[in-house]
């Protein structure tokens, strides 16, 4: 069915014209500013979803240029407006927004949205598109199943990442105008915002497992190796933290804006469930297959990436020695699930060697800045990038010191039988850190260190020869 250009359109906006929802954005925002306005929020929810939502849009405003659109639903709109329909944008969204909306598209003749006292939204909505088409026929674009009445009386649908079940029953009566589909599932989505990439990082749970040489022993696998899943599945709900709390600032990065929950491709709902159910299915799993002082480190971490993410991630230098702090604790964390005893000397390399990776994450993201004065949501500019380099490469060489003062140590002649092999790690671990400071200056490293040392055939051909190293070191008569 294509359309008839006389009949009006009524556009839904949350999950149909916008990748998102109006109202839960500008809660996040609301909340961001200040958490007890959580407290504020739930008091306005009292007197009803309407009433929250233009009190919400009293006391927030919301960027809608930054928003991101549904472009093929843009398109089919345009296409429209331009063999003469009349378009009406009807939403649940609260009336400031609606009309920001409609203001900068340029393409709506009317606007209905929620009011004081009306929340419109399924029957509501229904109602409200009834009365302003007045016995004229009507076509309605919207994606959710609460959408099902509005659907049901349109003389034509037109569905956006709609249940399918709704667009095959609008087939079956004749009444489908257009199906727009996402490129990617939610549930595809969902998995991309888990980062399962940024696992890697994880790794440093199984350090102990190494450094102690009980890679042989079952029970020690399995327990490091439960730690690890539980550990990158709470990591992965703070990732969802995070870019909840950085949807503005990911959305006018260069390549931040493509994430998931950034460009719309996985609703904010979503991400909210991500972050609240990832960490808390790593913390009950925690209790019952791994000794309790893991869990406690468990929530000691997220406590802190919760601290990092509203609060420290803003403040120079506090933000890199918390982040350094972040990669060691998965250290302890992978002790604890052993039950074995941290060496100081691992303890001081990694406070070094998490520094110098904290400070490189820094350098990437000012070199990356388009802004002169401020790092988009960090506490840096522009300027400062040249203390960065000189803070963390010292930081990379104080890290080779420490391991190569530990060889020095007794504790070295009584776990290794072949120390003197051990003397190459400093050299490699120094070439290793030069290299991607190196890099980064002659801006070859766009991303995460870690994840670009992965990609890159020189780092890992690195580690690979300090882990041979290290245990031809232990095992070697």
């Amino acid at each position: 069915m294509n359309g008839d250009s006389g009949s009006i359109l009524f556009v839904d906006c949350d999950g149909t014209l916008v990748a998102g929802d109006l109202f839960v954005e500008a809660s996040l925002k609301l909340i961001k500013r200040d958490p007890w306005n959580a407290l504020r929020l739930l008091t306005w929810l009292g007197g009803g979803r309407a009433h929250a939502k233009m009190q919400v849009a009293a006391h927030q405003a919301l960027a809608v240029e930054d928003l991101p659109l549904r472009n093929d639903t843009v398109a089919f709109l345009r296409e429209q407006k331009a063999r003469g329909r009349r378009l009406v944008l009807a939403t649940a969204a609260p009336q400031p927004y609606a009309d920001a909306v409609a203001e900068r598209l340029g393409l709506f003749d009317a606007v209905l949205a929620t009011s004081a006292g009306r929340n419109l939204k399924g029957r509501a909505k229904r109602q409200a598109i009834l009365d302003y088409a007045a016995g004229r026929g009507f076509a309605y674009a919207g994606d959710a199943a609460s959408d099902a009445p509005i659907w049901d009386a349109a003389a034509s649908a037109v569905f956006v990442n709609a249940p399918q079940r709704l667009v095959e029953k609008a087939r079956r009566a004749g009444k489908c105008e257009r199906v727009i589909s996402a490129r990617i599932s939610r549930g595809v989505a969902f998995l991309k915002q888990m980062r399962m990439h940024q696992w890697v990082k994880n790794l440093l749970v199984l350090v102990p497992l190494f450094t102690a040489h009980l890679y042989f022993e079952l029970d020690a696998l399995a327990a490091a190796l439960v730690a690890l899943v539980l550990f990158s599945l709470c990591a992965s709900g703070v990732y969802f933290l995070n870019d909840l709390v950085d949807l503005d600032a990911d959305r006018g990065h260069p390549r931040k804006r493509f994430r998931p929950l950034a460009s719309g491709a996985l609703p904010i709902a979503d991400g909210i469930a991500g972050a609240v159910a990832l960490p808390l299915i790593a913390v009950v799993a925690g209790l019952l297959f791994l000794p309790p002082a893991f869990t406690a480190i468990l929530l000691f971490y997220y406590a802190m990436t919760t601290l990092y993410s509203f609060y420290v991630k803003r403040i120079s230098t506090a933000d890199v020695m918390l982040l350094a702090l972040l990669y060691s604790i998965r250290i302890a964390a992978g002790a604890s699930a052993i039950t074995i005893s941290l060496s100081p000397w691992l303890l001081a390399f990694s406070v070094f060697f998490f520094v110098n990776l904290a400070y490189l994450k820094r350098y990437v993201e000012i070199a990356d800045a388009q802004n002169e004065d401020r790092v988009g949501g960090r506490g840096y500019a522009r300027g400062d990038a040249e203390a960065v380099f000189t803070l963390g490469s010292g930081a990379a060489t104080t890290a080779a010191l420490v391991f190569a003062l530990y060889l020095s140590g007794e504790e070295v002649e009584t776990t290794y039988s072949r120390p003197e092999l051990l003397w190459l790690v400093p050299f490699l671990l120094l070439y290793w850190g030069h290299r991607l400071w190196i890099g980064a200056r002659r801006r070859k490293i766009h991303d995460d260190p870690i994840v670009f040392a992965l990609r890159d055939r020189v780092s890992v051909a690195v580690g690979g020869s300090i882990l041979v190293l290290v245990v031809l070191a232990h095992h070697l008569p």
